[in-house]
């Protein structure tokens, strides 16, 4: 009996450190660095550290100022995660998406990037729209000229 509850605590402890995201619920989450309830379902970001604990963000700009001031180390990052723009609500991962800069659509927080998961939503919203075409890479690079 002993054996099987210390083995349920081990199994519940890898579970609750995984680093899958969780749901954002838009209209009562926070975002975890400018502090304004998220309610744009076209938008936000999640971090989850390497240990579980999830970030929310109110915007893909919240998150990488975040990354930015060094809030948290490579190693502790177990993964990022992105509002798909063509599937409000939908988590994506921040590293694989597709991204576009485009102000005719705003973002909460001004600096207008869309993310996509799906390489066709993409470039149907660029050939529809126009914009910039952004990858992962460029944004991180960009988040150091923000402010």
């Amino acid at each position: 009996m002993k054996k099987n509850i210390l083995l349920l605590l081990i199994l519940l402890m890898f579970v609750a450190c995984g680093n899958d995201p969780e749901p954002i619920i838009f209209g009562e989450d926070n975002c975890a660095h400018c502090k304004m309830m998220i309610t744009d379902e076209q938008f936000g970001a999640e971090l989850v550290t390497d240990k579980g604990k999830i970030y929310k963000y109110d915007s893909i700009e919240c998150l990488l100022e975040q990354l930015h001031k060094n809030t948290f180390r490579d190693d502790q990052i177990g993964s990022m995660w992105v509002v798909d723009f063509s599937n409000p609500r939908t988590l994506i991962d921040a590293k694989t998406a597709y991204y576009t800069k485009n102000d005719d659509f705003r973002s909460p927080m001004g600096l207008n990037v869309q993310a996509f998961g799906d390489f066709g939503d993409f470039e149907k919203f660029f050939n529809d729209n126009d914009g910039k075409k952004l990858t992962w890479t460029d944004l991180v690079k960009f988040a150091g000229t923000m402010h």
